[in-house]
């Protein structure tokens, strides 16, 4: 068992006591801090880490309680992308809103995956949601959201590949937590130094 695998109780509480007061306080070692690297070459957030093992103690042991800090982890890994900070924290983050989704959700996980270029290696089922004709009906009806027709066009484009096969929401969920979760925790461990220090 990897060691990411292993239950961590101070997180652990940290996970309660916002599930139970809301307080973003809480999650202030958490947040998007972007500072030079030591080298001065590139960029790297200081908290990178330390959301890293956030979101796999969610992966862990999540609950739809715990969708508020799923939304603001992922706003966070979203703000990464911006400096080009591609961790698969941000997968396993976009992961865990689709279980919860509603369907408003599908903008953020949209976000997600192409705020800053299409992220490779995000799943395109993040955004059918649990049922991908169901989504597309929400998607023509939310006349508020100006993002709706981009992301049915997106959807639809998809869809006329014709060599394309999407997994359905329980097929995707058990391939993502059987299979691509052993894969990610592998990349993580190998950017540990990295995404504590900013060294290689």
């Amino acid at each position: 068992m990897s060691n990411l695998e292993l239950p961590n109780k101070e997180l652990r509480k940290i996970i309660e006591d916002f599930r139970n007061t809301q307080d973003t306080s809480l999650l202030d070692s958490f947040k998007t801090e972007i500072k030079p690297t030591p080298d001065g070459k590139w960029s790297y957030d200081v908290n990178a880490w330390n959301r890293a093992l956030l979101i796999l103690e969610l992966f862990n042991e999540s609950s739809i309680n715990d969708k508020p800090l799923i939304k603001w982890l992922l706003d966070e890994e979203i703000k990464t992308q911006e400096y080009e900070l591609s961790y698969y924290a941000l997968d396993v983050n976009a992961f865990l809103l689709y279980k919860y989704m509603d369907f408003e959700d599908v903008y953020q996980l949209f976000d997600a995956k192409f705020s800053y270029g299409n992220v490779y290696h995000l799943d395109v089922e993040l955004i059918f949601g649990h049922d991908k004709e169901e989504m597309k009906d929400f998607l023509k009806s939310d006349e508020q959201n100006q993002l709706a027709p981009m992301v049915l066009d997106t959807i639809l484009s998809y869809e006329n590949n014709p060599d394309a096969k999407f997994k359905s929401k329980d097929e995707y969920i058990a391939y993502y937590q059987n299979r691509k979760i052993k894969h990610i925790m592998n990349d993580l461990e190998a950017s540990e130094k990295y995404m504590r220090t900013g060294k290689n």
